[in-house]
């Protein structure tokens, strides 16, 4: 926000830089057409020292004098009282929406990548060791004049299936002007949680079905037809070697057969998942409950090795329609899709099977 040198004098150090940067449309230009957010330029412009509290984006609402957080912050027309702080609104949309996302923690457990790409196909590296004999998959030593072993890494015949997931805004400005940032981020928040649930459920057909290149989740039954006990979880986890399971998704219905046998009512677990809500298993694995799994059937993977999110540009906003106001019919998308890595790192477990 751009002030003169006597009034960037009077501010505090931490704002003086941030007061030479001025506010317009172009900013929000500038950081599409390099796929960063606002803030991302705006630190490019105004690096956050380490001992700062305050990020780029942050300096820019204090310097407006706009406050969104706590039980005194502002309504949504306090944006909109120039020019220049309409500027910032869009980049409160868009850090809320993120913050949603955030919130939405099981897509960060099962992923082992994430890969920016320029373009609406992308064809991954893939590797399929599970043809492979044990000896063939070890690094090992090799005599003088011995060939080594091959381990083939290839790039998938198909392109990765990209998809947009988004929303639209459907409320006006008037409806919203007097309402409170805090209170406007919450339901913007929900926005986010929803892209991302929507992107898992993805990500669970993809571990299941596979990429489209052939690779679709070896599949094991339990030793008895419609039904789930100890050993079978045992042998499910041990035939991930060399690899772990360290990662198992459900619904809440094989979820709660799981928690209820047995072995798996350990104190120490229970006091874990009150204090935190994680779910872990006795072998270590990370336990996930969602309905986009179908009925009797358990997902395991090695998160490091399974699975990979590719994405097109992040979340978009549109921010010239919101700079104006014109916030009823604003789209607010990502585009993304998912790959399997290496094939052999996730695996399914069909409970009734016959």
């Amino acid at each position: 926000m751009y002030t003169t040198e006597t009034e960037r004098s009077t501010l505090p150090a931490p704002l003086q830089r941030a007061a030479e940067i001025p506010l317009s449309e172009d900013l929000h230009i500038q950081a599409r057409s390099r796929g960063l957010s606002l803030t991302d330029l705006l630190e490019e412009l105004d690096p956050t020292e380490p001992e700062s509290c305050l990020d780029a984006f942050e300096r820019q609402l204090a310097l407006a004098g706009i406050r969104v957080q706590g039980p005194n912050c502002d309504t949504i027309d306090r944006f909109f009282a120039s020019t220049e702080t309409a500027v910032l609104f869009p980049e409160f949309v868009s850090r809320s929406i993120r913050t949603g996302k955030t919130d939405f923690r099981s897509l960060d457990r099962i992923r082992a990548s994430r890969t920016r790409i320029d373009s609406d196909t992308y064809k991954t590296l893939y590797m399929d060791d599970s043809v492979l004999a044990d000896t063939d998959r070890q690094l090992a030593r090799v005599g003088e004049g011995g060939e080594l072993p091959k381990l083939e890494i290839k790039i998938a015949e198909h392109s990765v299936k990209i998809k947009k997931y988004g929303r639209y805004l459907e409320v006006s400005y008037e409806a919203l002007r007097r309402k409170t940032t805090s209170v406007v981020s919450v339901f913007l928040k929900a926005i986010g949680y929803q892209i991302e649930k929507d992107k898992f459920e993805e990500a669970i057909d993809v571990l299941i079905n596979g990429d489209g290149n052939s690779n679709a989740a070896a599949t094991s039954n339990t030793a008895t037809d419609d039904t789930l006990v100890y050993s079978d979880l045992v042998d499910f986890a041990l035939s991930f070697q060399p690899y772990e399971m360290n990662v198992m998704i459900a619904a809440p219905a094989t979820v709660k057969t799981i928690l209820t046998l047995d072995e798996f009512k350990d104190p120490q677990a229970g006091m874990n998942f009150q204090g935190s809500g994680d779910l872990v298993t006795p072998f270590g694995a990370h336990l996930i409950s969602d309905d986009a799994v179908p009925a009797d059937t358990i997902i395991g993977l090695d998160r490091r090795f399974a699975l990979e999110e590719v994405y097109e540009t992040g979340l978009l906003v549109e921010s010239d329609r919101l700079i104006r106001q014109q916030l009823e019919g604003t789209a607010v998308s990502e585009v993304a899709g998912f790959a399997k890595v290496i094939t052999a790192a996730s695996q399914v477990l069909d409970i009734d099977w016959a």
